[in-house]
């Protein structure tokens, strides 16, 4: 048990140094570590964007003939017509509306129902509990 334990022990301090050696020999690279890595990715324009320098791009004017005149205009919807039925009150009334209630039919017996062949009285009692020995044994629940 002992030579095991030291083995682990032995095994992951070699991992450590070895994980150690590649990280660092990442950051010693790390240069154009991206460059390489995103070479050929979707986001290989983006990564590039976030990590050069900024450039700074000149910008050329443009010629008047070309701009266009922009003006403003308050658009205004047209008016609203208030039609005839909007100022009927009979299509509003609440007494227009006729509220009925419906009532369920009776329940009826049916030949079936009281024919007593067809059910079966269950008589049957249930066991009453018993305590077993071992459900009251010190060794088994080492209390």
């Amino acid at each position: 048990m002992k030579t095991k334990n030291n083995v682990q022990k032995a095994v992951l301090r070699s991992a450590a140094v070895v994980v150690s050696f590649v990280l660092i020999s990442f950051t010693v690279s790390a240069q154009d570590f991206w460059k390489r890595l995103l070479e050929n990715s979707s986001f290989n324009d983006i990564a590039m964007a976030m990590v050069s320098a900024p450039q700074r791009i000149e910008s050329t004017p443009v010629p008047t003939e070309s701009l266009k005149a922009i003006y403003f205009v308050d658009e205004v919807e047209p008016k609203m017509d208030v039609e005839s039925w909007m100022t009927d009150f009979s299509s509003f009334d609440v007494n227009a509306f006729q509220f009925e209630e419906e009532a369920e039919a009776e329940l009826e017996l049916e030949s079936w129902m009281l024919n007593e062949n067809l059910f079966q009285e269950d008589d049957d009692a249930e066991t009453s509990l018993e305590l077993e020995a071992w459900m009251t044994s010190d060794k088994v629940w080492r209390i």
